[in-house]
């Protein structure tokens, strides 16, 4: 194992003596438990709803329907939040619901034996409700629990976490799921990915807000409100409104590809899911490795830096995929994912906390929540529905050539601040 990786996991393991240092022991404990759950989620339900006979449709609508309703669900979630007393109550009510419909889906093939693929689709879209509210609740939450001096160091070591628990559990999820007849084998991975959830619901719980770091509520008419403030929210600022705007157009090269992977891994290169589960494992596996490299870099050069450089890197994924001849050439397709995913993520989020104003931080990040939530709504409908015109291959490119253009965006907005 890297020495750097090895001494960080030191770090985490020993004794907490301050408030921000046994909340950060807790956020990676937190993250670590959530590595169930995303390690079998993000590598197996598309193939899930697959085998229960889905269409590619219902893959699409995996990703689209959870963002139609993230569109109307962040700014009410966002009021919520900046109103409630105890605004660490709003995130763990609403986490353990929006973890609840994972179990749930497991159990559908128990409990129906048609329309199976329509109703896991719903549930992945009514889940969608509280799992807003708690995005929101979780970002808000993080400005005031680490400051902003650590945020990059302690994102990155949560990032090494899930890695490496989304790893492992992808790689013996896929075995498991090709050893055990199905739905059974489906059933019980969901159950355990449920279990890990509440272990994460367990560490969440745990964590204290500094006093002097809780907001008061909001009255009714000092939260913005209306289709007005929303305009305004996303002219905040002249920083806030270049990186959301940028943010925007990279989304679309983002999710337009989305529900594509699965299908040409199933569908065209006939892809069991033990080979999907490797996929996971490399992907997961890549990005424990360069987390580490992409913080020093963002130490030296700065989170926007790394964005640029991370985007075009993203721009390779759908590009190499559409040029793989066989199921073995998506290794390679998942190493380069791992290595500028992990770049892309780890400044992403602490550059959204850096350009949105302090004031109203939840309203603000649920505007851009809203915002990019339209494309992640859209983009796997539309590419979805292009398949009946257009190879699959081709779609691929599209979506490469929007994370270039997104990526030309934000090279733009670093051109700007030098």
């Amino acid at each position: 194992m890297d020495l750097q990786i090895t001494e960080r996991v030191r770090q985490v393991l020993k004794p907490r003596t301050s408030l921000e240092s046994q909340n950060t022991y807790n956020l990676y404990a937190d993250i670590a438990w959530w590595g169930v759950l995303a390690g079998i989620v993000n590598s197996f339900l598309s193939v899930f709803v697959i085998r229960v006979g889905g269409s590619d449709t219902h893959v699409g609508l995996l990703s689209a329907l959870p963002a139609l309703i993230g569109i109307f669900a962040s700014l009410p979630g966002s009021r919520l939040v900046e109103r409630e007393k105890k605004p660490l109550s709003v995130l763990q009510i609403s986490a353990f619901f929006n973890r609840l419909g994972y179990l749930l889906i497991g159990l559908v093939p128990f409990f129906f034996l048609v329309n199976r693929a329509d109703i896991i689709v719903v549930l992945v879209a009514l889940l969608t409700i509280p799992g807003a509210i708690a995005n929101v609740a979780f970002t808000t939450m993080f400005a005031q629990a680490v400051r902003p001096e650590n945020r990059a160091r302690v994102v990155a070591i949560r990032n090494v976490w899930i890695g490496i628990i989304s790893t492992i559990t992808a790689f013996l999820g896929g075995k498991f799921l090709d050893t055990v007849l199905f739905p059974i084998n489906y059933q019980i991975l969901f159950a355990i990915a449920f279990a890990g959830s509440m272990g994460s619901s367990y560490y969440l719980s745990r964590i204290r807000l500094p006093d002097q770091a809780t907001p008061r509520p909001a009255h009714v008419d000092d939260t913005p409100q209306g289709a007005r403030a929303f305009i305004d929210m996303l002219r905040g600022s002249r920083n806030y409104t270049e990186f959301t705007l940028a943010s925007f157009v990279f989304h679309w090269g983002l999710f337009f590809p989305v529900p594509l992977y699965a299908i040409y891994w199933v569908r065209v290169l006939q892809a069991s899911e033990g080979w999907v589960g490797v996929f996971s494992m490399v992907g997961s596996a890549t990005t424990i490795v360069f987390y580490p490299r992409w913080g020093r870099l963002a130490t030296q050069r700065g989170h926007l830096y790394l964005i640029v450089l991370a985007a075009v890197g993203l721009v390779l994924y759908p590009l190499a995929t559409a040029l793989s001849p066989s199921v073995e050439w998506i290794i390679l397709v998942s190493f380069i994912g791992g290595v500028f995913t992990s770049g892309f993520s780890l400044a992403f989020f602490n550059r959204l906390l850096e350009v949105t104003p302090e004031l109203h931080r939840a309203s603000y990040i649920a505007a851009y929540s809203t915002l990019i939530n339209v494309t992640a709504f859209v983009g796997p409908l539309v590419s979805t529905s292009l398949l009946a015109l257009f190879d699959i291959r081709a779609l691929l490119l599209v979506g490469a050539a929007l994370r270039l253009i997104g990526a030309l965006l934000f090279g733009r907005q670093r051109i700007r601040a030098q």
